[in-house]
Order: C-alpha cells, then sequence, then structure tokens
C-alpha cells in the first residue's frame, strides 16, 4: 500500500518513527539517556523554586515523555491541529513506553 493511501495514523505513526530513529540516538543520545538527563534538570529546577513542597519529588525520563504529550496537546487548545502536533505527541507516547520499558530492564 502507497504512503498516501494509508490511513493518516498509520502515516503519523511512520513519520514520527523516522524522526526519531537514528540520527537523534546519536547527536542526543537514547530517548531514556536524554529525557532521563532533562529529568534530572526538571526536578532541581521544580525542588529549588518549590523547596519542600517536593521534598522527595523525582521525575523520570517516562514522565518527561508524558509531559512533552501534555504540551503537544496544549498546543491544540487554540485551534492549532499542524500535523506535527499530532505526529510528535505520538511519538512521544510510544518514547514514553520505551522508557518505561528501559527502566524496569535497568
Amino acid at each position: 500500500m502507497a504512503e498516501q493511501t494509508k490511513p493518516r495514523r498509520v502515516q503519523f505513526l511512520h513519520e514520527g518513527a523516522k524522526l526519531t530513529n537514528g540520527d537523534r540516538d546519536i547527536e542526543y543520545g537514547t530517548p531514556y539517556e536524554n529525557l532521563g538527563n532533562c529529568a534530572v534538570l526538571f526536578t532541581a529546577y521544580l525542588a529549588a523554586k518549590y523547596g519542600e513542597l517536593l521534598h522527595g519529588f523525582v521525575l523520570t525520563a517516562e514522565d518527561v515523555a508524558w509531559l512533552n504529550v501534555l504540551q503537544k496537546m496544549a498546543r491544540t487548545f487554540n485551534g492549532s491541529s499542524k500535523p506535527d502536533t499530532y505526529i510528535d505527541a505520538a511519538t512521544y507516547s510510544a518514547i514514553a513506553g520505551e522508557c518505561a520499558e528501559e527502566k524496569r530492564s535497568a
């Protein structure tokens, strides 16, 4: 089946896979590594800003992936419906699953 005759959901998922497979892992590290680094930075920022309110609170790579899904979702609240918003959200959802599996196997 040609790419343009596939349902849009399939096209979105294929595009997300193409964008995140390969060079980005070399350039930024795996999603688990990169989002894990983001989680450390986000946690430090939130702890510095909110202190004792967040005592013991630690974000994970999976949390950051889900937060990125929410960021993409928020873009739709003002009526934006560009395909890349949905491609990114679907891809971050898949990355969240990958991060959860990697954490379990660590």
